[in-house]
């Protein structure tokens, strides 16, 4: 390109609205892979802003082409007899799959390790490419594409109790403010004949400003409680959690909903022709298929 080419380019890009200069620059962004993005995030203070936005981190993933996040976990050693592994490897990796590739195309995004800080880890959670990683001790963020970690705070509701448990979490989007959130249960009490635990709900926003240093309080708490050791998983706004049927008086099968715009329980009851009260074990599973479409897996006990 000669300097007239690009002096009359430049006389051109001077006469363009400000408004149309931000559109263009975000749609070269949106086709930009991670790398080159982290490299402009630097570059100036405004670009970072736009970089670090939610709503072009999840307008950029909608340009990816589709792939598969791989986790793998590894145990330092086993213990024989208990029920859930408490010797996780702290060595965390997260792997990128593209659709129609190749075993060995598997490429690292990011790999961290935390040693002395967990020995035991629940169900992760995801959300637009960021990852919730519960721990026995603590909550982790991940944004595996740009290699980012956060450290949720502690909760003066978890630091002591119930350290036997994995408190239920989950994390999923808010549509109405475009805002992440990560939900955790905690025990409120525990009723001394049934050995019912009540549970409360506290929410941690990411990304809140000053409020992002710590968690707070549901007006309500969950109508029932839940499988402890399962995570949460995100669907159209909402997160499911199993209930849990051990001790309950009467019958529950189902899950209970959290809403993450208005923060309020609502319980879904399993459809009735599933063969639950007698061939369906009560821990049973649930997980996300095609997209916003809620998946039931159990083990079926014959007699």
């Amino acid at each position: 390109m000669d300097l007239k080419t690009c002096k009359k380019r430049e006389r051109k890009a001077a006469r363009c609205p400000p408004e149309s200069m931000e559109e263009l620059v975000l749609e070269i962004f949106f086709r930009l892979p991670v790398k080159s993005l982290l490299r402009f995030k630097s570059l100036s203070k405004a670009w970072c802003a736009t970089i670090s936005d939610p709503m072009f981190i999840r307008s950029h993933l909608e340009h990816q082409k589709p792939s598969w996040l791989i986790t793998p976990h590894a145990l330092d050693s086993t213990i024989e007899a208990e029920e859930w592994p408490t010797t996780f490897s702290t060595q965390t990796r997260f792997y990128r799959w593209q659709l129609g590739l190749g075993v060995s195309d598997t490429r690292l995004m990011h790999a961290t390790d935390f040693p002395g800080e967990f020995s035991s880890i629940a169900l992760i959670a995801h959300c637009d490419g960021l990852v919730l990683f519960p721990t026995n001790t603590k909550l982790y963020l991940f944004n595996p594409a740009t290699r980012e970690t956060m450290t949720l705070p502690a909760s003066n509701r978890t630091k002591t109790q119930y350290k036997h448990m994995f408190l239920p979490t989950g994390f999923g989007l808010d549509h109405r403010t475009g805002k992440y959130k990560v939900v955790r249960a905690f025990v409120r009490s525990k009723d001394p004949l049934t050995e019912v635990y009540r549970m409360g709900m506290e929410v941690f926003t990411v990304g809140d400003g000053e409020a992002c240093t710590s968690w707070r309080e549901t007006t309500t708490d969950l109508p029932y409680s839940v499988v402890e050791w399962i995570t949460g998983k995100f669907v159209n706004g909402g997160l499911f959690w199993v209930i849990d049927r051990f001790h309950l008086e009467h019958d529950r099968n189902g899950c209970v909903r959290f809403s993450l715009e208005d923060e309020t329980f609502r319980v879904i009851r399993l459809p009735d022709p599933l063969p639950l009260d007698r061939a369906l074990h009560e821990s049973f599973l649930l997980d996300v298929i095609q997209q916003g479409k809620l998946c039931l897996t159990g083990e079926i006990v014959s007699d």
